[in-house]
């Protein structure tokens, strides 16, 4: 397996790290960043949350503990036994102190198994609700918009202004599960209704029958649960068929507005964690990331950003990379960044942040060319996530 190896030092670390050679070395941070970086997802994160990582790593002067920060990267292939046995080596061979992302709920629920078992942190990039239920662990965190809150946080709104006939066209592992079941749960609970469902391979090019199903159920709502290239080639052949219903991305970025065209999505709507110009503060934090990138920030690179800075400053707080020690200061520490972010890390691992409900804006609305996104209304992170109460995360009950 390929292994992109990255080392980040500080000016100030370097000497203190030739300093100190030949000496019992302190705790060293390594960070292991394992994602999608040439599948269907790569163009909303991979390589491009490197730069984000690295932004955080620089922002924590290089170093912790006085040893230079490693930042390690490899691609997971978006396939469970790859991914496993990369956590696997850069654990035990390499000797990571925390995990980011691996990005494919199936990789998520295995890698959040071994990182249990071997006391390591991981942050994950996983959207299963599994990960802060029956599989949660003290020393996972789960960053993306879980499958409930991101349920949640793009259908009801939609269903309170009309839009109650559904047909879900999903992709077919068990991310594209879990949101779908999700999904279906919060429509019928607004009170609108649930025509049909189909899942397709992650092979699939030709979405053409998958549409024409939806149609033929009368459906006026289509829920495409997927992302990335499954999700804009979705779109583009909707509208080459002229199809006359409401589109509804569960995971549209920014990135992939920009590949489809305003005028493609005309009338489409979603939520997202982040957007780059919402405000100053976000503004302020897109411009660095796009001077060394070449465009603004997407909600992946600003989770990125922000899980990799809270995990150092825990770090830094516990002054040691005991995963147990760590994890407890990530749920003690509030999470406030450059990214606009206030969170929390709460007691089952999960996340819980504002999301922010937006109209993709009309090609006459947009004053720039990353200036897509229409911010329309917020969703209460206490309202979109699920109740500790409902939780089965046996963290809870000690």
């Amino acid at each position: 397996m390929a292994l992109n190896k990255l080392r980040i030092i500080g000016a100030a670390a370097a000497a203190a790290f030739t300093l100190s050679a030949g000496i019992a070395q302190a705790e060293q941070v390594k960070l292991g960043y394992g994602s999608d970086l040439t599948g269907a997802s790569s163009v909303l994160g991979g390589e491009s949350s490197v730069t984000a990582i690295k932004m955080a790593i620089e922002d924590m002067g290089g170093e912790l503990l006085g040893q230079p920060i490693e930042l390690l990267i490899s691609d997971t292939l978006n396939k469970p036994d790859v991914g496993l046995g990369l956590a696997r080596k850069w654990i035990d061979e390499d000797h990571v102190t925390a995990l980011l992302d691996f990005n494919n709920s199936a990789i998520a629920l295995a890698v959040t198994e071994l990182a249990a078992e071997k006391n390591v942190i991981y942050m994950s990039g996983g959207s299963t609700t599994k990960l802060t239920n029956e599989q949660c662990h003290e020393t996972t965190s789960q960053w993306i918009p879980s499958s409930y809150s991101l349920a949640r946080s793009v259908t009801v709104p939609l269903v309170k202004q009309g839009a109650d006939n559904w047909f879900f066209i999903t992709v077919d592992y068990a991310f594209g599960h879990d949101l779908e079941a999700k999904a279906i749960e919060a429509v019928e609970g607004a009170g609108g209704k649930v025509v049909g469902s189909v899942r397709f391979s992650p092979q699939t090019t030709d979405y053409s029958a998958f549409l024409l199903e939806a149609q033929s159920k009368g459906a006026k709502t289509i829920g495409l649960v997927s992302f990335g290239s499954y999700m804009i080639n979705t779109i583009k052949q909707a509208n080459e068929f002229g199809m006359d219903v409401r589109l509804v991305p569960f995971y549209m970025a920014l990135t992939d507005i920009k590949s489809v065209g305003l005028e493609t999505l005309k009338n489409v709507s979603g939520a997202t964690l982040f957007y780059w110009g919402r405000n100053d503060k976000t503004k302020a934090f897109s411009k660095r990331f796009e001077e060394r990138y070449g465009r603004p920030a997407t909600f992946h690179n600003a989770m990125m950003y922000s899980e990799a800075l809270h995990y150092m400053k825990a770090v830094k707080a516990a002054g040691t990379t005991e995963a147990k020690a760590v994890a407890a200061k990530m749920r003690e520490m509030p999470i406030d960044d450059a990214t606009d972010t206030s969170a929390i890390v709460r007691l089952d691992g999960r996340v819980a942040r504002d999301m922010y409900v937006f109209d993709v804006k009309k090609k006459e609305e947009s004053t720039s060319e990353w200036d897509v996104m229409k911010i329309v209304a917020t969703g209460n992170k206490d309202d979109l996530e699920q109740k500790l109460s409902e939780s089965t995360c046996a963290l809870l009950k000690k």
